[in-house]
């Protein structure tokens, strides 16, 4: 697998989450959904609080959470301590669309099965699984959202087409090669972004990282709607884009005719709740000097330093121009 440098495209590699309880967010990635613990190690030191603009002597209990041969679609959880800083929830519960980082989309493969057990584990779903048929060209699927640890929003997906010319069964099919977790699961298949301008938001995506259009649509009708806890006039334009890589796609999302709240001055460390999107470059300095030709703002320059999981790197911080989402860029030394 390939990621940014040379027109190489970055599907998104780790998404980062502020966690409340490090244990119990360890017993549901890990334990329920099968992902493996690459590494778990303290973040900490004044680099560390420049990079992250926390408080000092601010730490971080951190671990990295993988499956499969490719660094893709993994998961960093960070359970922050910082001195006199009441940690904030990003996502209360009753919030079900917001502009930001906002779910993650993983593969299952027993639905029925899988909701029996989390429903058991306490978990809270905002609805029975939803059965969909998109047609020839995709296929059918059976999805279900519930509100994970930290304030997460959770989407499982079951792949019901098996044609493999349908988008569907080719994924299905791509799954099937690539091996599951043991417990049944992937790993973080397609996340959601929430945006203000749809037009900066691809720009950052198809620009410096070199990321594909996958699919696009407006999204629109009483029973879509219904699924999405929005309005029935609601139409909200939809925009998929891909690395070179099944897993690690992002769905943006713009509302066209409603407001929504915004997720993202909250989300930012030491705080609880997805914080960042990260994507693995072959050159950082090109990729920086890609941003800055486009105008996107920087949060933390250019560093080296150790990564969780993912050992020296160079790496940046910068916002999305789309959202004002963080979104760190980093390049194995």
């Amino acid at each position: 697998m390939t990621s940014n440098g040379n027109g190489a495209s970055a599907p998104v590699s780790v998404v980062v989450i502020g966690a409340e309880n490090l244990d119990a967010s360890l017993e549901f990635y890990s334990g329920t959904l099968g992902l493996e613990v690459a590494e778990t190690w303290i973040w900490q030191g004044p680099e560390f609080e420049r990079y992250w603009h926390v408080p000092e002597g601010t730490t971080a209990r951190c671990a990295l959470l993988e499956h499969g041969a490719d660094p893709v679609g993994r998961i960093q959880l960070m359970e922050f301590d910082a001195p006199n800083h009441d940690r904030k929830l990003v996502r209360p519960s009753e919030i079900h669309r917001a502009t930001g980082l906002f779910n993650l989309n993983i593969y299952s493969s027993d639905i029925d099965r899988d909701c029996e057990q989390l429903k058991s584990q306490g978990f809270n779903f905002w609805a029975e699984p939803l059965r969909t048929d998109f047609g020839p060209a995709v296929g059918e699927i059976v999805e279900v959202a519930f509100d994970g640890p930290d304030g997460v929003v959770i989407n499982l997906v079951q792949l019901l087409t098996e044609d493999p010319k349908t988008l569907s069964g080719s994924i299905l099919h791509f799954i099937e090669g690539y091996g599951r977790t043991r417990t049944g699961f992937t790993s973080v298949a397609t996340t959601s972004h929430g945006v203000i301008d749809m037009e900066k938001a691809r720009a950052f995506y198809m620009g410096p990282l070199h990321m594909t259009l996958f699919m696009e649509t407006v999204l629109e009708g009483a029973e879509t709607n219904r699924t999405m806890d929005l309005a029935e006039d609601a139409r909200t334009q939809s925009v998929f884009v891909q690395g070179d890589h099944e897993y690690g796609k992002i769905a943006l999302s713009a509302p066209m005719n409603y407001e929504i709240p915004n997720l993202v001055p909250d989300a930012v460390p030491p705080n609880i709740g997805y914080l960042a999107q990260s994507f693995q470059v072959d050159d950082l300095d090109e990729a920086a000097s890609a941003c800055a030709a486009t105008g996107v703002e920087e949060f933390s320059a250019p560093v080296e330093t150790d990564l969780p999981g993912r050992g020296k790197c160079k790496t940046m911080l910068v916002r999305n121009p789309g959202s004002g989402a963080l979104q760190e860029l980093f390049q194995i030394i």
